[in-house]
């Protein structure tokens, strides 16, 4: 079956900020650009639950579910023995997910907003908790991740994929050296502060698992071509490249001049990379694999 409600979320949250980014200005770019992304990340997030080895009748949490890709993957694995809950901050992506959810009536999948830092989860409910890109964003990683594992049976495991360095993600960092030739670039972010590359760094995921309590952590390099904004024109992936993650962030202040001057650059610069079905980069990514103790 498919169902869903909207938990209570408070305004004075830890992760507040998150909350009102997710919420407000970014939930609704990925609802617009879902199939893009979706087509980007997906064969990501298929190689992360394939090495974490979720199997028929298991009960599974996906942490940051988004628009639903991940979850809905994950309930054709689990199957009608199992149950998938999805729990993300963004009403407007969970909206999103459950729309998706409805094409797909058999499956034992529902949604919940809910803040994975502070959210009150069912103690020792699930064989798996699995994370596509959802947990980069805590502001207290090591609280999050504690608050997760007590979700967890004492057999059970969680696994998320997160992204590596923004050097070693040409995807990316390509993007950003073009949108610099027309804007400054902005503050840097701190290390380990929360966003796509909090837990780049090699040991920093081991670190925070370490003392929210996990043992047997594995730690373990994903290098895999993606094609960025999924299959498609060269056109489409320069503007998925301009409104979402970091050239976005680059250019957040920009006028729509400069924004659409970056854009034509883009296309100019993608165009090498499209292979007939699109625009193929290279990715560098963390598969984290952990146990409870």
């Amino acid at each position: 079956m498919n169902s869903g409600t909207d938990g209570d979320m408070d305004s004075d949250t830890a992760n507040s900020e998150m909350s009102e980014y997710w919420n407000d200005r970014a939930g609704p770019n990925w609802v617009n650009f879902q199939q893009q992304l979706d087509g980007q990340i997906r064969i990501l997030g298929e190689k992360a639950m394939d090495q974490a080895a979720i199997n028929a009748g298991q009960q599974v949490l996906d942490i940051g579910c988004g628009c639903g890709d991940s979850a809905l993957e994950l309930a054709r694995r689990v199957g009608a023995g199992g149950a998938v809950r999805g729990v993300d901050l963004s009403a407007p992506m969970l909206d999103h997910a459950r729309q998706r959810a409805g094409l797909e009536p058999a499956l034992n999948l529902e949604f919940e907003q809910v803040d994975a830092q502070t959210g009150d989860f069912p103690p020792a409910a699930y064989d798996h908790i699995f994370s596509r890109f959802g947990v980069m964003f805590f502001d207290q990683p090591v609280a999050a991740f504690g608050n997760m594992r007590g979700a967890l049976k004492a057999t059970g495991r969680l696994s998320f994929v997160c992204w590596r360095a923004l050097d070693e993600n040409p995807w990316m960092s390509i993007g950003i050296a073009v949108a610099l030739q027309f804007v400054a670039p902005p503050d840097p972010i701190p290390p380990g502060a929360p966003g796509p590359f909090a837990l780049a760094a090699p040991n920093r995921a081991r670190e925070i698992l370490e003392q929210a309590g996990y043992s047997d952590i594995s730690v373990a390099p994903l290098d895999q071509e993606i094609y960025l904004s999924g299959p498609g024109t060269v056109a489409e992936a320069a503007a998925l490249t301009c409104h979402l993650g970091p050239v976005a962030r680059v250019l957040a202040d920009a006028d729509a001049d400069t924004k659409r001057a970056v854009e034509e650059a883009l296309i100019t610069t993608f165009t090498p990379y499209h292979d007939g079905t699109g625009v193929r980069m290279a990715s560098a990514c963390w598969i984290v694999s952990a146990g409870t103790k």
